[in-house]
């Protein structure tokens, strides 16, 4: 499509997607050379059409901030002519007609959006559209991003997704956009263009051109997110925090002595128990490893055979290859549909609000041993089922989840998953903006995907991570509650299960 043709027709236009046919017109619609940079914007229709997609619009002429951003930053001073517009295409499950594009019907089943740029090599803009339905359940870093649509409001949700231009930016400046685009439709940060990304970085942490660009060195992408005001916890996982010996808890891994597979990208299962973490508390993870960088958005727990440790299937936003991608085997990354081999992952980088200060490994265990040594002042109480997490440590069902989550939040949700003993014991309760919530979990109520925490301990996230302060806990039939001056009362309130309040599937 030629430039003069880019903005035509103008405002837009309706297509159908009803078969075979009309998605390969879409798709040949916005080719891309080489061909291989093609494959983030199949597997985007592909998701799309897994959600039912059966029209969309074609918004033509669009003003899109990302990309006017980049055509600023850089196509405007290229020497060859670029379209100074997007295309912004508008999925629905309705098959609607063209009358009803200006008059959206109730139930028009709106999907998402894709920005297309008008540039030869890499089409995808800023986007955000349903994940496939098959794993809906378990993408837990979901934000809603409010759209207009010729005068009507509609409301995306997903993952915010984009593909490197390859010039401007590549894909360290992608992942970063992507986590701190997540955190703006959160409420966390303001908003930046993805040429911000690119345009203010410092050069002297880099070995490399910033434009046109080779990519980001770790230093340069965590400065750049804490000037951007998200600050990121940076794990190299060549020395990723031991874990204290805990009777709830597998101990560390160790290495196996074939030296083709020292690099503990290839059996530190501690990678897994990290990234669930901040997964659960809704927070994106950027993997690096040696030449690339990607998004985690997600994560499903597949049983295995009995008495072994369930396995993580991670979800993941690979700009070079797609959206909502299934990471199948963290210790053998492969893309099969391009027969693309990951080199083993490097490092994990979580950017957080500024006022989350503590890490969650020093409160999970803290979590864990205050949860246990609850249990002698709540039989001393008398209170009914009170060894319960004592008699499921003992047969190995017992395990720890924790999150993060804001106060406000985490009380409001108290409403529907506590009791309401419990639950105005925390409303009252005296929280900092965030908390880690470590949950004591029964694995067999999980497994058979019951209701099934038995208790929490809530901790400052803003306190030392030598000292990880608790501000409440809870065990079956019984609570402490810490006031703000130091001192606390004790509660006696029903026991049973409830559900998780981390994002996600337990």
């Amino acid at each position: 499509m030629s430039n003069s043709d880019w903005g035509k027709p103008d405002p837009g236009e309706l297509l159908p997607l009803t078969d075979d046919a009309e998605w390969t017109t879409l798709r040949d619609r916005y080719p891309s050379d080489p061909s291989v940079f093609s494959l983030p914007f199949r597997q985007c229709l592909d998701v799309l059409r897994s959600g039912g997609a059966r029209s969309v619009v074609v918004e033509t002429r669009y003003i899109d901030l990302d990309y006017r951003g980049e055509y600023s930053a850089f196509y405007s001073r290229a020497f060859d002519s670029t379209a100074d517009s997007a295309h912004r295409l508008h999925f629905f499950r309705a098959s609607l007609t063209t009358d009803q594009v200006y008059d959206l019907p109730i139930d028009a089943g709106y999907l998402g959006y894709l920005v297309i740029r008008p540039t030869p090599v890499s089409r995808i803009g800023r986007s955000i559209f349903n994940p496939p339905p098959n794993i809906a359940p378990f993408v837990r870093t979901l934000v809603e991003d409010r759209v207009n649509l010729f005068g009507q409001d509609l409301v995306a949700s997903g993952v915010p997704f984009m593909q490197q231009d390859a010039q401007l930016g590549r894909c360290a400046h992608v992942a970063a956009w992507v986590c701190h685009y997540t955190a703006h439709l959160r409420g966390d940060v303001g908003r930046r263009a993805i040429s911000d990304f690119a345009l203010s970085i410092d050069a002297g942490l880099g070995v490399s051109r910033p434009v046109p660009s080779s990519g980001l060195s770790a230093h340069q992408m965590l400065d750049l997110l804490r000037v951007f005001d998200l600050p990121a916890i940076f794990y190299n996982v060549q020395q990723l925090p031991r874990t204290p010996a805990a009777p709830w808890a597998p101990p560390d891994p160790v290495g196996p002595p074939d030296p083709l597979k020292a690099h503990p990208g290839f059996w530190d299962t501690r990678i897994f128990r990290i990234c669930c973490r901040y997964l659960n508390s809704g927070f994106p993870v950027l993997v690096v490893n040696r030449d690339h960088a990607f998004v985690l958005c997600g994560y499903k727990r597949e049983p295995q055979a009995p008495g072994q440790p369930d396995w993580i299937t991670f979800f993941r936003q690979d700009d070079q290859r797609g959206p909502y991608l299934p990471v199948t085997n963290v210790f053998d990354d492969n893309h099969a549909a391009s027969s693309y081999l990951y080199s083993p992952w490097e490092a994990l980088m979580v950017p957080l609000p500024r006022k989350l200060w503590l890490p969650p490994e020093p409160v999970e265990f803290k979590g864990g041993e205050l949860l246990l040594n609850a249990i002698p002042t709540a039989i001393k109480n008398s209170v009914p089922d009170a060894d319960q997490l004592g008699q499921l440590l003992v047969s190995h069902q017992l395990t720890l989840r924790t999150y993060a989550i804001s106060s406000n939040r985490f009380k409001t949700e108290t409403k529907v998953r506590l009791s309401p003993e419990l639950a105005l014991q925390y409303r009252t309760a005296r929280f900092p903006r965030y908390i880690w919530v470590v949950e004591a979990v029964d694995r067999s109520l999980r497994a058979n995907g019951n209701p099934c925490v038995l208790g929490e301990a809530i901790f400052d996230a803003t306190s030392s991570e030598l000292a990880p302060l608790c501000l409440c806990w809870h065990v079956p039939g019984y609570a402490w509650i810490r006031h703000t001056d130091g001192t606390s009362h004790e509660v006696v309130c029903p026991t049973g299960p409830y559900v998780s309040g981390g994002v996600g599937p337990s």
